[in-house]
């Protein structure tokens, strides 16, 4: 199996974002020096990523997910079977919920990692950090077809050897943004990715970079 990688200018992440085009979230604290897209076309995120962040073994890691009413009591009990710590936050949408949640091993990743694809799919914010609880909520500026106005949203305050991902809209891809080596190269990557899957750099031929 493949995994595409795109890595994107650092430039991509400012403190003023336009609302809803590139992230809906916030970045601020340490500046990033990789961003960097996985596209799944020809893998299975559902196999390849639980894999991926065990080798990567930087648990806990630490998760934030806003999600429709419809879906608190599922979480909830999701969280509560697979004892996962979890807290809820309050946004401005009072109907829908955000989570903060914090998975202590493989085992727990495994079983909460679909629920934050499928609803990251569905165009709620789904991001999970290595390590290192980074997420908030608050106003921040963005520019949006009116003008520069504060808005109520996520942030994400990145540390030193921080790494973050988040997955993208319609869950066509998964985002890494990173001040870590871990993802400073497609070498890099590919130590720490499931030995199954071979990591293909956008632009270059199949083959060229594997486990």
């Amino acid at each position: 199996m493949i995994v595409e990688v795109c890595f994107m200018s650092p430039k991509t992440i400012s403190g003023m974002s336009n609302n809803g085009n590139d992230f809906p979230f916030v970045i601020e604290g340490s500046a990033p020096n990789n961003v960097v897209d996985f596209l799944f076309d020809d893998a299975d995120p559902f196999q390849v990523v639980p894999a991926w962040m065990v080798n990567i073994n930087r648990f806990p890691i630490y998760i934030y997910v806003e999600i429709f009413e419809f879906q608190k009591d599922e979480f909830e009990q999701l969280c509560n079977a697979h004892n996962i710590e979890y807290e809820t936050l309050n946004i401005k949408n009072k109907r829908d919920g955000a989570y903060k949640a914090t998975v202590k091993n493989n085992q727990s990743f495994n079983a909460i990692f679909p629920y934050l694809y499928s609803t990251g799919s569905m165009n709620n914010v789904a991001l999970w950090s290595l390590e290192k609880d980074v997420f908030s909520l608050g106003k921040r500026e963005f520019k949006t077809i009116f003008g520069k106005r504060k808005l109520h949203t996520p942030i994400v305050s990145l540390e030193d050897n921080s790494s973050v991902f988040w997955v993208g809209f319609d869950g066509q891809h998964i985002t890494a943004i990173s001040n870590s080596k871990l993802f400073s190269s497609a070498e890099h990557i590919s130590n720490h990715f499931p030995l199954t899957i071979s990591i293909l750099p956008a632009g270059n031929e199949v083959g060229e970079i594997h486990n």
